[in-house]
C-alpha cells in the first residue's frame, strides 16, 4: 500500500461511495439518497475533491488489454513500477509483494500486443523477466466496485441508466473523432467538470457536448470513476489474488466470486492462471476468510495471494503526480 493516510470519517467515506455509484451526480440528489443536508454533502463533497484523496476521472474504453507481471533485478522494483507508471497505456501499476514485484494492466489491441511484448516492455530498465496474459473477459471493474457503505436503496436511487457491456476483444480501435478526444481530455482531468465549463473548453453547445458525452458513455469509449486508495475507505488489506480453475467450474465460481463487495476487479485470462482478483478487504484476518472460507475458494484448484504494497497508478492515473492523466489522449 502507500503512505498510511487516516481513513475518511462516514460521512466522506458515504459521498465516495455515492460517486462510486454515478460519478457526475449532482451534490443536490447524493444529498437526497443519503438523507442528508444538501449544504452539508456539497460542502463535504467539495473538500473531498479539493484535497486530492478522491479523484473523478474518465478513462478511454480500451479494445484490449493484458496483465503484466513483472519480475525485477533486485532494487529496481519502484524505478521499474515508476517507469510503467509514465506510459500512457497502463491502466494500473502494483507494486506486489509477490515473486513478480510488479503488476499492472496494459492497453493493447492485438495487431500491436508483439510489439509490446517483444520490443517495448523488455526495453525498460530494471526489468529481469516479464509474462503478459491478455484479459479475455471482464466480470468486474474497478468502476463496478461497490464497497459495503450504502444500503442497496441508496445504490439504486443513484444508479444511472445501464449502458452496453464492456468487453476487450482485442479489435484495432476505430478513430476518436476531434471533438470527443477534446471531451475526453476534459474528462480525464475531472470528471465533475460541468457540462458547460466542457462546452467552452471544446468549443460546441451545451446540448452538442451532453449528446457526445451521452455517446461516449453509452458505447464505452468514456468510462467514469472514482480513484480512491481503499485503505481511506477502511479497507486496508488490498491483495491480487490468482486462481486456478477447472472449466467446468468457472462459471459457478465467478457467480458466487460476484457477491463479495470486496472484490474490486476481477478478470478471466488467458494463461496458466485462470482468474486474476483485485480484493479489497477491512484486514488481513477477512483477506484470509474470503480466500479460504467461501464457497467459491472451495472450487479452485489453486489460490495465489499477493499484497498490494503500494499503487503507482490507478485508473490510468499516476499516483502522487500532478495532472498524470493530460497525456491519455
Amino acid at each position: 500500500m502507500s503512505e498510511k493516510r487516516e481513513a475518511l470519517d462516514p460521512l466522506r467515506c458515504r459521498i465516495t461511495a455515492a460517486l462510486q455509484v454515478n460519478p457526475r451526480a449532482s451534490w443536490a440528489s447524493i444529498a437526497d439518497a443519503l438523507g442528508e443536508p444538501e449544504r452539508t454533502v456539497t460542502r463535504r463533497g467539495r473538500e473531498l475533491l479539493e484535497s486530492g484523496n478522491v479523484r473523478v476521472v474518465g478513462v478511454i474504453g480500451a479494445t484490449g488489454a493484458v496483465i503484466l507481471r513483472a519480475r525485477c533485478h533486485v532494487g529496481m522494483a519502484r524505478a521499474v513500477s515508476v517507469g510503467l507508471a509514465r506510459r500512457d497505456d497502463t491502466m494500473f501499476v502494483y507494486a506486489t509483494s509477490g515473486h513478480e514485484e510488479c503488476v499492472a494492466e496494459v492497453l493493447v489491441d492485438d495487431a500491436h500486443l508483439a510489439d509490446l511484448m517483444l520490443d517495448d516492455l523488455p526495453s525498460i530498465t530494471g526489468i529481469r523477466r516479464i509474462q503478459v496474459d491478455p484479459i479475455t473477459r471482464v466480470y468486474r471493474s474497478v468502476r463496478e466496485w461497490r464497497p459495503s457503505i450504502l444500503r442497496p436503496a441508496q445504490v439504486a436511487a443513484l444508479t444511472p441508466p445501464a449502458h452496453e457491456d464492456y468487453q476487450p476483444d482485442g479489435r484495432t480501435g476505430s478513430e476518436i473523432s476531434v471533438l470527443h478526444r477534446s471531451i475526453l481530455r476534459v474528462l480525464a482531468e475531472d470528471a465533475r467538470t460541468p457540462t458547460s465549463e466542457i462546452a467552452r473548453v471544446v468549443g460546441a453547445t451545451e446540448n452538442t457536448v451532453r449528446r457526445h458525452m451521452e455517446t461516449l458513455e453509452q458505447t464505452n469509449k468514456s468510462r467514469l470513476r472514482v480513484v480512491v486508495e481503499p485503505e481511506l475507505l477502511g479497507y486496508t488489506a488490498e491483495a491480487l489474488v490468482w486462481v486456478r480453475v477447472p472449466p467446468r467450474e468457472h462459471k459457478n465460481l465467478v457467480s458466487l466470486l460476484l457477491q463479495h463487495s470486496e472484490v474490486r476487479y476481477a478478470v478471466a485470462i488467458a494463461g496458466a492462471d485462470s482468474l486474476l482478483i483485485n480484493f479489497a478487504c477491512r484486514d488481513r484476518v477477512a483477506l484470509h476468510q474470503i480466500t479460504t472460507h467461501t464457497e467459491w475458494a472451495a472450487l479452485a484448484d489453486s489460490i495465489s495471494v499477493v499484497s498490494v504494497l503500494r499503487a503507482t497508478k490507478r485508473s490510468g492515473n499516476r499516483l502522487f503526480a500532478a495532472g498524470s492523466a493530460s497525456y491519455l489522449y
